[in-house]
């Protein structure tokens, strides 16, 4: 994890705006106990097996969230975090658990970090922030299940199209910044078999591919 430390105190307005707390109290409490720290994109924020003393909260920019296999030579992306998000995995830490995925910047990102022992104890008295962490749970639970269905349902090249229409979704644009090893990862094939999907969907008229830059057409 290469994270820069942020010493300014997060401002209890952009907690409230990030994550949707009605609050001030809660917010407060957040900025005062929680820690900025700033990850450029490809830091790791969470690896595998690594003990967590903290929740992590996107407040800017954007986490990728996947589960490797024992070997770490392939992966299964799952679900990416957006600001207002937390990544649930960790919440077993209040339980003794270990994270068993890898979490990393997409972009460069600012998260906030809360010490699970104040995760604990907002849970019991704040009923705001118990919705919260059961919405986090759930929505982590149906992306992981979306993730899976993309696996076993659908053909790689509907994949394929799906992950850059949303991912373009995601930042607001018609276009995607990444290499074709970056979204081969991402879902878990070869470069080389995403880069003939790729010629074909542009063939089709489907996208206009670039260097590192896809662009959507329709």
């Amino acid at each position: 994890m290469c994270a820069t430390f942020n010493p300014l105190m997060v401002s209890v307005e952009q907690i409230q705006n990030a994550l949707g707390f009605a609050s001030k109290e809660l917010a407060e409490t957040l900025a005062r106990e929680g820690r900025i720290l700033n990850y450029r994109a490809g830091d790791y924020v969470m690896e595998p097996g690594q003990a967590m003393k903290y929740v992590p909260i996107v407040l800017e920019g954007s986490l990728r969230v996947a589960r490797k296999d024992d070997s770490e030579d392939r992966e299964l992306y799952l679900y990416t975090l957006e600001p207002g998000s937390a990544c649930s995995n960790t919440f077993g830490s209040l339980y003794g658990q270990t994270p068993s995925l890898e979490v990393l910047a997409e972009e460069d990102s600012t998260v906030l970090c809360v010490p699970i022992h104040v995760v604990h104890e907002l849970l019991h008295t704040h009923r705001e922030w118990m919705n919260f962490v059961l919405r986090s749970y759930q929505k982590r639970f149906d992306e992981a299940l979306n993730a899976l269905d993309e696996v076993a349902f659908r053909q790689l090249d509907e994949r394929l199209l799906h992950f850059l229409v949303e991912k373009a979704r995601r930042n607001d644009q018609n276009e995607v910044h990444m290499s074709h090893f970056e979204i081969a990862q991402a879902l878990n094939s070869s470069r080389e078999v995403v880069s003939r999907l790729l010629k074909r969907l542009e063939s089709e008229g489907r996208v206009h591919l670039g260097r590192n830059r896809i662009e959507i057409l329709n």
